[in-house]
């Protein structure tokens, strides 16, 4: 099974950076998520919020910033996460949080040779469907949030639509689900996992992988 560095490795580096993605490999991690937005003029950008608030990088919403600014700021594009983990050998995860996110990911992914180390995912079915379109052998994943179960439909969709699989919230995960899946021939990744007792269970229900703040080679 995969164990996948969320954001990074955001106990030892703030998340989504490029010294975050380099923490996770000096800890172990041999994958790593990161959520991608687009800055004013569609620029991708690795930044989980709508804002810049929370991070401290500015103010408003990260949508209206032209990428100079976003860049002054320290958050790293695309290409610039690419190009780290391209570099330590990463497979990565990119969690698009927006359908226009989608659009500019794969020619990025096609330059940086790396589109066989890449999984796309997205809780946004459209931005699945933009990168299969313009790039239809990517591995892509349904994202699942707080509130929602891997429901009997929700499969019925990955299998038309051709997902690889589900990213789901933690809560929803049981083993009834996991077999579910295994029967359907869908992968199940679980997020977000932060401690060795939680990595454990999910292992032991058979999960392909998940989503986790716990580097191997840290004392928690």
């Amino acid at each position: 099974m995969q164990w996948v560095g969320h954001r990074g490795d955001p106990r030892h580096a703030p998340e989504n950076t490029l010294a975050s993605f380099e923490s996770a490999w000096r800890h172990g991690r041999r994958a790593v998520e990161c959520d991608v937005r687009a800055s004013r003029e569609g620029v991708p950008i690795v930044f989980h919020d709508a804002t810049l608030e929370r991070m401290g990088a500015g103010q408003g919403p990260v949508a209206n910033q032209p990428w100079r600014t976003l860049r002054t700021a320290q958050i790293p594009s695309v290409a610039d996460v690419l190009a780290v983990c391209r570099r330590r050998r990463l497979t990565v995860f990119f969690d698009l949080k927006t359908p226009r996110a989608a659009g500019r990911l794969p020619s990025l992914l096609r330059a940086a040779g790396m589109t066989h180390r890449t999984r796309v995912a997205s809780q946004h079915p459209r931005a699945l469907a933009i990168v299969q379109r313009v790039a239809p052998r990517l591995l892509r994943y349904r994202v699942t949030g707080y509130r929602d179960a891997v429901t009997p439909r929700l499969i019925r969709q990955a299998q038309q639509r051709q997902w690889k699989g589900f990213i789901a919230y933690k809560r929803w995960v049981t083993p009834a689900v996991v077999s579910r899946l295994a029967r359907e021939g869908l992968e199940l990744y679980v997020w977000t996992v932060r401690t060795r007792d939680e990595e454990e269970r999910f292992r032991r229900m058979g999960v392909t992988g998940g989503m986790t703040e716990r580097c191997p080679r840290s004392n928690s």
